[in-house]
């Protein structure tokens, strides 16, 4: 890296890193108030547009530059996705009322833990041995008309393949008998999968948030599958190796595409 690039990361860094703390500033202070009238009113106030808003304006002092395909589903659904970094989760916020399913960890996270605990994630510790009652918590949720996100790989991924697709969770959707729908979450930079926003192993927050400042924008692509129709007599292994199939078919989907632009714009 050349003297003037160095110059250029430390003044996007800075510039971003402000903007970022100004950012958390503000939300925090956005969500003391809805507390205070929540108390002062006795009456709970919806929290849906105050998340996408400021799960969108997240994703922009990112540099997260996002590019949706196909559409949502209406009404209450299971939603699955391929799971790659902490990101997923404003990016998916940013443009759905959804709740999460996501590790304990997460609620510990500066501005992520706040959306997630503000839009009812369901919080779950690993190794924890409730699987029962985190999928009766899904049942409910889904039973009571809410829009569920869970990552089925059970962990985070470079985001080049799709691991295996865990069937528990998803029987939850044949037993509230509601649809499934399949995301697919792809990072690209310079027409090549991106390396810098995987979130894996013991990557640490603070200095995987720090990384992502100082970089230009990736894009992210995120594909909505078509939605599957579910009945009590559906297997939840059958259907989870149908939405590992739709996920897998996206990504690759994606990453020829970039890979056509990139071609065109080196010969060109």
């Amino acid at each position: 890296m050349s003297k003037l690039e160095r110059m250029v990361e430390s003044v996007r860094f800075v510039n971003r890193l402000s903007a970022f703390l100004v950012f958390l500033s503000l939300s925090m202070a956005t969500l003391g108030l809805v507390r205070i009238i929540e108390f002062c009113s006795r009456q709970r106030i919806d929290r849906t547009v105050l998340v996408n808003k400021y799960s969108a304006g997240l994703c922009r002092l990112l540099g997260m530059r996002i590019q949706t395909h196909g559409l949502a589903t209406e009404g209450p659904a299971l939603r699955v996705a391929n799971h790659v970094s902490w990101t997923d989760i404003p990016i998916l916020a940013a443009g759905l009322p959804l709740r999460f399913l996501a590790k304990r960890e997460v609620a510990s996270w500066p501005l992520i833990g706040w959306i997630a605990g503000e839009i009812g994630t369901i919080f779950v510790h690993r190794g924890a041995g409730d699987s029962a009652k985190v999928r009766q918590a899904l049942v409910s949720s889904l039973a009571g008309g809410s829009n569920v996100m869970v990552f089925p790989e059970g962990t985070t991924t470079p985001g080049e393949s799709v691991k295996r697709f865990h069937p528990h969770m998803l029987g939850a959707a044949i037993e509230a008998k509601c649809s499934v729908q399949a995301i697919t979450i792809a990072y690209h930079r310079d027409g090549q999968p991106d390396s810098l926003v995987p979130f894996t192993g013991d990557d640490d927050f603070v200095a995987h948030l720090c990384r992502l400042l100082k970089k230009p924008a990736v894009r992210v692509d995120v594909m909505f599958h078509p939605p599957v129709a579910v009945s009590a007599s559906d297997n939840p292994a059958d259907l989870a190796q149908m939405l590992h199939q739709q996920v897998s078919h996206g990504l690759m989907t994606r990453r020829e595409e970039h890979e056509r632009v990139g071609m065109s714009a080196h010969t060109s």
